[in-house]
């Protein structure tokens, strides 16, 4: 590694972006400390997806040490409302910033560093940063892990950059054993009769089979798993992000890169050729990553198919010597914990401001915002406690 100041490289259309696959491909695969979700294939379709419904500009920040790229830092600056009405323009991380009925959620994108080349990337980052703050006035980082490069940016005291960290959910992940067997020995006693009795169920009740997206199939695997979503979330949710047009064309353009690639699949358990429950996983770097999951709830309660499936999946994973992460969850006792007996880790946000002010106000917003959130919670759940009373 070179002592000297890394040279840097300001990528702001969308071109350039996609030129720059081979090196970012190169730098990511050389980089064990990362996540598919850093990856030129996954941030780039998230921005051939979202780049143009809002106000956005790429700010992606390349660092090379000589002619070898060393570091990136993929960023955008956000200029839509209503993020803008109290932070101004936001600087964050591509892959984020969606609203709500669109959202990805994607999680654990940092700086991407070849090792060796941490502090002299850290310092880039900050010098780049100062150098065109007059192109923002607020930064937001969500769903970070604890180790998380962009902590170390702005660390010094004297910086006339404000940051603050605030807890955002946590990690699950289920803790790695050598077998299936071993595997589902962790579950409580509940779940492991359960697994045995829909196991006892689904031999006697017919031919049980598993069937896996091909790029011929996608748009099929994709629909069952929509369906499958709405049966069980229509009339119980604010809304269906399949619904959202954008949620679709992110992840049907998102498996045409990745299906090829083996880092992508949908999996669909069939009795007698009948589907029952769908799971939707990315995998790379020794990592199953489960994103998303459906189940009809037509015969749900005899079979419970997701959690047969999704325990064969994660055994699956433990014998091939694979970590098995469930990604995100806002709750501190998640099914993920409960029923998978997954661990859990915190996870935080991460916002620089030079202004106090800006950064008082959007703490005040955040605080109104949580506690509509539980004044809300407690209305439904008083709804819900005068309804059963009312039944008795």
């Amino acid at each position: 590694m070179s002592s000297k100041l890394l040279t840097t490289r300001v990528v702001n259309n969308p071109k350039e972006f996609e030129s720059l696959a081979p090196a970012w491909n190169e730098l990511y695969e050389a980089c064990d400390n990362t996540t598919i979700f850093c990856s030129w294939d996954w941030l780039f379709t998230w921005w051939n997806t979202f780049g143009g419904c809002d106000d956005r500009d790429l700010f992606i920040l390349c660092f090379y040490d000589g002619k070898k790229l060393v570091s990136i830092a993929p960023f955008q600056i956000e200029r839509k409302y209503p993020h803008t009405y109290i932070q101004g323009r936001t600087l964050r991380f591509i892959a984020s910033g969606e609203r709500r009925e669109d959202c990805i959620a994607t999680p654990f994108v940092d700086l991407l560093v070849l090792e060796g080349y941490e502090q002299q990337t850290i310092k880039a980052v900050e010098d780049a940063v100062r150098l065109n703050q007059k192109r923002w006035s607020f930064a937001e980082f969500d769903y970070l892990l604890e180790d998380s490069l962009i902590f170390k940016c702005f660390k010094d005291s004297k910086s006339s950059i404000n940051q603050q960290v605030y807890a955002n959910g946590f990690r699950y992940e289920v803790p790695k054993v050598e077998t299936k067997v071993e595997y589902l020995e962790t579950l409580p006693r509940r779940w492991q009769k359960d697994y045995r009795k829909k196991d006892r169920l689904f031999q006697k009740d017919g031919v049980l089979s598993v069937k896996q997206v091909e790029l011929e199939t996608l748009d099929a695997f994709v629909d069952t798993l929509k369906d499958m979503h709405k049966d069980r979330w229509q009339n119980r949710a604010d809304f269906l992000v399949f619904e959202s047009s954008y949620f679709n064309d992110f992840h049907r353009s998102l498996l045409k890169r990745l299906i090829p690639q083996g880092k992508a699949y949908i999996r669909t358990l069939y009795l007698d050729d009948i589907p029952m429950s769908c799971y939707y996983a990315f995998e790379d770097k020794g990592q199953v990553h489960y994103y998303q999951s459906a189940f009809y709830k037509e015969n749900a309660n005899r079979y419970m198919p997701l959690f047969y499936l999704v325990c064969n999946e994660i055994g699956a994973a433990m014998e091939q010597g694979k970590r098995f992460d469930f990604m995100f969850d806002s709750s501190d006792s998640s099914y993920k914990e409960q029923q998978y007996a997954a661990a859990k880790t915190p996870m935080y946000r991460l916002v620089w401001t030079s202004n106090r002010y800006r950064l008082g106000i959007f703490n005040l917003y955040k605080s109104v915002k949580q506690n509509k959130v539980a004044d809300k919670a407690m209305a439904l759940l008083a709804s819900k406690t005068s309804h059963l009373a009312n039944r008795k």
